[in-house]
């Protein structure tokens, strides 16, 4: 049996962490041990109780060469001390530095898989990935990879074990108003600014949004808020991990987002049955089809935002309509076995 290591930039909030956990924890059975290596998080002690060895690195993303040095030390002693067959990628530079280690160790194996769509370092990027076995989340992110990079890579669809979870959160549910929800980063990509200025322009009518999740925009948001005189149309609720409950005790959804490799809180939203107003990106347009499962607009549009949401907001028919086809998507597309036994099968391939 193989060990493995995967690499990631934290195990804290957001999607690709949550995909790095649950394949380290329901394949763990298929290695002889398996070993995440990132800055830690929420998710680090998760890991410990299911027998899986996180080993604390500095912050990938960093380009001090005092921090590279320390890093690739690092990451070559835990490949050695461990007998490291099977490297797995989940960052870019996660990814430069498995090149680097390759050199070191060649018949280490590289897994890589492509969480989003980028549009800069093109060039250290396609080094990076010499070598790798290349995974993409998505249809967008497969032909950003071939047509920027060159580089062929194989589709697998993130997905998340299917629950029953049906428990809802007091504070949102007591709202009489229509209950909107975002649930994300807070972040640039996640397109909240544009999002704020969209309920202003339907401040009128009977709705109240709901943020869950934290992030550096944080403070820029609250301020964003109080300049609009919205604080009574807008919660934040922080990071939380009652995701589903969270779902559960919305009307409806909204994902704002600039870009997006494939977003795993939207499959989360259909798995839950819970229909979306997002944009018109890749990432989200390979989950949502407009008028029939979600809908959407261009990125950027607060205007065009505003629009849908109100016309969600007042439209229960449709609302019920779009949410008839969400469960449907999810068990077609997005289910959970396909994605891991996919994953088995890259890791087996000799």
């Amino acid at each position: 049996m193989a060990n493995i290591l995967h690499i990631s930039r934290t195990m804290d909030i957001g999607g690709a962490e949550k995909i790095v956990y649950q394949l380290a924890t329901d394949l763990k059975e298929e290695f002889e041990s398996v070993h995440v290596a990132s800055t830690g998080g929420l998710w680090e002690e998760e890991l410990n109780k299911n027998g899986i060895k996180h080993h604390k690195i500095l912050d990938v993303e960093s380009k001090s060469p005092k921090t590279l040095a320390t890093n690739f030390n690092t990451l070559r002693k835990i490949i050695k001390e461990n007998k490291i067959d099977i490297i797995h990628t989940h960052h870019r530079m996660a990814a430069f530095y498995a090149r680097l280690l390759m050199y070191i160790f060649p018949k280490v194996k590289h897994i890589y898989t492509a969480h989003n769509i980028f549009d800069n370092k093109i060039k250290m990027y396609k080094y990076s990935l010499k070598g790798a076995k290349v995974i993409a989340v998505g249809e967008g992110v497969s032909n950003h990879l071939k047509k920027d990079l060159s580089v062929d890579s194989s589709i697998i669809y993130n997905a998340i074990p299917e629950n029953t979870n049906r428990t809802t959160v007091r504070e949102i549910v007591d709202h009489t108003k229509i209950k909107i929800g975002f649930i994300g980063r807070l972040s640039e990509q996640k397109g909240l600014a544009y999002l704020i200025d969209a309920i202003k322009l339907i401040e009128k009518e009977n709705i109240h949004l709901f943020i869950a999740g934290d992030g550096d925009l944080k403070e820029r948001l609250l301020v964003q808020v109080r300049a609009l005189g919205l604080d009574d149309k807008i919660t934040f609720l922080g990071y939380r991990e009652d995701t589903t409950a969270i779902i559960n005790s919305c009307d409806f959804m909204v994902m704002p987002s600039l870009y997006e490799g494939l977003p795993l809180t939207l499959i989360e939203y259909f798995q839950n049955g819970k229909t979306v107003v997002g944009t018109t990106i890749p990432g989200i347009q390979e989950v949502v089809t407009h008028e029939v499962s979600g809908l959407l607009v261009k990125s950027g549009d607060a205007l065009s935002l505003s629009k849908e949401i109100q016309r969600l907001s007042i439209d229960v028919n449709l609302r019920s309509k779009l949410e008839e086809q969400t469960k449907k998507v999810y068990g077609e597309k997005f289910s959970y076995n396909n994605f891991i036994s996919k994953y088995l099968k890259i890791y087996q391939e000799k």
